[in-house]
């Protein structure tokens, strides 16, 4: 056994195959080691055959090492093979206890015979002696009918255990979350979360509330969504990196239908910056364009500022929409600021960001100044359109 222990599985092995030449018979103990050490290095076929060896033998191996079979067969896939052995448990007069039954009902759900494993729950309620399932088992079940679009029969199972007295943990709920999201219903995830909280005293955590989040953001509940997003923070939870920049997104765009929203995502992006978070590209470009469509053109300005310290390229446009929108508010400083640093970079502005500057500044008799962009525009190879203010300032030139 302490090679088992020991993970040296290839030698316990080595050292079974050469105990005949020993003149050393193995026992009951030692099959059940080399049906340890074959479950250990994923082999349970092989370990299935060791144990009809030692049945052969007149050897009864533990509860435990059974047990361990089982759970290797399930996560093969070989649910079948993991039943005969639990009718065989049976049949020799085991003990079965709830977790050998909770191996079972595991690897039935795992392949989809969720109707069977009702059937094995209700059996445990039955036994003689009495087996009552606990947590894990009813936790396990649910799950398997969750998985198969049944999360409504999951919560009628979760309202049985909480009856004959079994107390659900944060595992239980999140099934039934993950269930409702998988099936398109995010919202019942929420009214689940509400649940854990109010009625059964069970304090949702990190996981818990990660899962709603995600399944509100994968249908497109993003009032919702943003809900929830400010109650993990209030209760300092952390929030993934991603799902703020999806979350940040999906509000930008729906603000261009209400735009009290453009405020909840730069909430959410403000929080960004302040966790010190690396924002993606895609994510501060969807931020800048909203700020532009909500004329927070200071606010696009910093954006763009950020775009450029983090080494994106952003595109021509972006520029060209923060020069204009700083000029329809008059903010001429500013729209020159930027289009000189764009210069500065390598960047080509549009023919109306150059026709607003040059318009702008001529109506405030900032005639030099007006002259040296249009120069600027004639050497990049852009021809402003020649209205009569920009007609004054080729005369001052």
């Amino acid at each position: 056994m302490a090679l088992v222990i020991a993970q040296q599985h290839e030698v316990c092995l080595i050292l079974f195959t050469k105990l005949q030449s020993f003149k050393v018979v193995p026992d009951g103990c030692t099959f059940s080691i080399v049906i340890r050490c074959h479950c250990e290095r994923k082999d349970p076929d092989e370990a299935k055959k060791v144990l009809d060896t030692l049945l052969q033998n007149g050897f009864l191996p533990d509860e435990v090492t059974m047990n361990v079979l089982m759970s290797s067969l399930c996560k093969k896939g070989k649910v079948q093979k993991a039943r005969e052995v639990f009718e065989v448990m049976r049949e020799k007069g085991f003990k079965m206890s709830v977790q050998s039954h909770n191996c079972l009902l595991k690897g039935l759900c795992y392949v989809g015979r969720v109707e069977e494993a009702l059937d094995l729950l209700n059996e445990m309620k039955n036994e003689t002696p009495l087996l009552n399932p606990d947590v894990y088992s009813y936790t396990v079940v649910m799950d398997g009918l969750c998985k198969v679009g049944l999360s409504d029969e999951a919560m009628g199972l979760l309202n049985e255990a909480v009856r004959v007295g079994i107390v659900p943990n944060e595992v239980t709920f999140n099934t039934l979350i993950e269930g409702y999201s998988r099936e398109g219903r995010p919202l019942e995830g929420v009214l689940v979360l509400e649940l854990m909280k109010k009625k059964h005293g069970c304090v949702p955590g990190y996981v818990n509330y990660s899962t709603v989040l995600h399944g509100l953001l994968k249908w497109n509940e993003i009032p919702a969504a943003f809900k929830v997003y400010k109650e993990m923070v209030e209760l300092g939870i952390e929030v993934d990196s991603r799902m703020m920049a999806k979350l940040a997104r999906r509000l930008c765009r729906l603000s261009r239908r209400e735009r009290g929203l453009l405020r909840d995502a730069c909430q959410v992006f403000d929080k960004m910056r302040e966790k010190g978070l690396v924002v993606d590209q895609r994510t501060l470009e969807v931020i800048f364009e909203a700020l532009l469509w909500g004329e927070k053109f200071d606010e696009a300005l910093e954006v763009l500022n950020d775009m450029v310290k983090l080494g994106y390229s952003p595109k021509a446009i972006a520029f060209d929409k923060v020069i204009q929108g700083f000029c329809a508010k008059g903010k001429l400083e500013e729209a020159v600021s930027i289009l000189l640093f764009w210069l500065g970079n390598g960047g080509v502005p549009h023919k109306l960001s150059y026709e607003m500057l040059i318009k702008e500044l001529n109506a405030q008799g900032r005639l030099i100044c007006a002259s040296i962009l249009l120069g600027a525009a004639f050497k990049q190879g852009v021809v402003p359109s020649m209205d009569p203010l920009l007609c004054k300032c080729c005369e001052e030139r």
